[in-house]
């Protein structure tokens, strides 16, 4: 079950840090969730996301995407998380930059 969302985010695939060695392909399986390490302006670290899409599906490099977002501490987020907001995601290296779309504020209702 997934749970209620916190942001929505539009995400666009470069894989700028992983090599010619490394697939460059990012996939939302059967589930369609993947959780992964995002680095967001204005919070300190590495901090996991949850995200989710509509459909299971694979990016490659220049391939853009929304998805819904639940972050796993909110608490770090809850006085960050806007409209325009950037961010990146991680994973032995940052693969893709985010922009906050909309802010659910449904999602942080229990802070």
């Amino acid at each position: 079950m997934e749970p209620v969302t916190q942001f929505t985010a539009e995400l666009s695939f470069h894989f700028r840090e992983h090599g010619a060695d490394r697939q460059q392909r990012f996939v939302f399986g059967e589930n369609l969730h993947r959780r992964v390490p995002m680095k967001m302006d204005g919070v300190d670290g590495l901090n996991t996301v949850g995200m989710w899409t509509e459909a299971a599906q694979g990016f490659q490099k220049h391939d853009s995407t929304t998805v819904r977002c639940v972050v796993l501490a909110p608490e770090l987020f809850v006085d960050v998380v806007k409209p325009g907001v950037k961010f990146e995601l991680w994973d032995g290296g940052f693969f893709a930059c985010g922009k906050v779309i909309e802010l659910i504020e449904a999602g942080w209702r229990k802070l």
